[in-house]
């Protein structure tokens, strides 16, 4: 199960749990567009652009206290920049992937219970 912070999330939006969840939403609904981004550049070799989604999906992991993926994304970005480990990216791309799309319906539980 995903860990969400979510007095991170309170901290920067406030404690109204229909705008929490509308925060969520977003992220569910963002996440995979970006992910999917994310595993075509990486697949492709394009580190500009995988550094780009990388810090999209960073940005957004942050902004919901998804504190694992936050970390994930970083490294991914950083990699990206430096051109580091390019052999290893799509991997740890497609991971991150599949990882997220699992936490999607847990976060959707933490939704259902704000």
């Amino acid at each position: 199960m995903v860990t969400l912070d979510l007095n991170h999330l309170k901290k920067i939006v406030g404690d109204d749990p229909d705008f929490l969840r509308q925060v969520l939403q977003i992220f569910i609904t963002n996440s995979p567009k970006d992910l999917e981004e994310l595993s075509k550049f990486a697949n492709e070799g394009d580190h500009e652009k995988v550094a780009f989604f990388a810090h999209r999906l960073k940005s957004a992991a942050a902004a919901i206290g998804f504190d694992e993926a936050y970390e994930a994304f970083k490294e991914i970005e950083l990699e990206s920049k430096k051109m580091e480990a390019l052999d290893n990216l799509p991997v740890k791309v497609n991971a991150m992937k599949l990882y997220c799309e699992q936490c999607i319906t847990d976060i959707e539980s933490v939704m259902k219970s704000l």
